[in-house]
């Protein structure tokens, strides 16, 4: 009989052992990897959180110093320099409109109705416009757009241009000569109308213009329909003669 060779299942044993142990050292091995891929992939993550966060903190960061405000930024809700031209264009109308038609010293005011004390004629008596002091032969200027409608020489109030400016509205300057203009011709706002000449009624009062204007035929007063800052030069009387002893 041959020899039987009792050492061959031990063998088997033995390199069945040696696979699986071979085996485990490759999973451990292989674990090893990924565990230090996944480590390392972390670790890129971390670092790309980071440099994300340090990238928005730089731009996000102020580049001005804390507590300055920063005055420069555009409005984008309107164009600016559209705005600026439609407050240009609107201020220059509004300042063309009207204008004081000589100084801005006002001698006397107008008198809305109530009778007031009058130096020259030695009454009282009711002043329906505003005193503009000036020179003898200063220029007088038309205080809007207008037609002249009437040039006349008046027994109490001197030489009188009128001038009708429409919409309802009539200016009429006492104590000033025409030198050129006539009836019926159009005249713009600044324009020279006269010189200034003397009013017998007010001849008492310093050289100046008395200019009324009428709105619908009634007075108003001169001051506020041309809406330009004036200089009163002294205390003007409104009592009237009911209430002076």
């Amino acid at each position: 009989m041959g020899h039987i060779n009792f050492d061959k299942g031990s063998g088997k044993k033995k390199r069945v052992s040696g696979f699986y142990l071979a085996l485990a050292i490759c999973l451990v091995a292989v674990g090893g990897v990924a565990v230090t891929t996944f480590i390392s992939s972390m670790q890129g993550i971390e670092q790309e959180t980071k440099n994300s966060n340090d990238i928005s903190t730089v731009t996000t960061a102020p580049t001005e110093p804390v507590g300055h405000v920063v005055t420069n930024i555009p409005d984008t809700r309107t164009n600016p320099r559209e705005t600026s031209a439609a407050t240009f264009t609107t201020a220059s109308k509004t300042a063309d409109l009207f204008m004081l038609p000589l100084t801005n010293e006002v001698i006397r005011k107008f008198s809305d109705l109530k009778p007031v004390f009058s130096p020259t004629m030695n009454d009282w008596r009711v002043h329906n416009g505003a005193d503009f002091k000036g020179t003898l032969n200063q220029s007088v200027k038309a205080l809007a757009d207008g037609t002249i409608v009437s040039i006349s020489k008046d027994p109490l109030w001197g030489d009188v241009i009128a001038i009708d400016h429409g919409y309802g509205i009539k200016s009429r300057y006492c104590g000033v000569k025409v030198a050129s203009l006539k009836e019926n011709l159009p005249v713009k706002v600044g324009d020279i109308i006269g010189k200034l000449s003397k009013i017998p009624c007010e001849s008492n009062d310093d050289p100046h213009l008395h200019l009324e204007i009428m709105v619908n035929d009634e007075y108003v007063n001169p001051i506020e329909a041309i809406g330009r800052e004036v200089n009163f030069l002294s205390p003007q009387t409104t009592n009237s003669a009911t209430t002076t002893k």
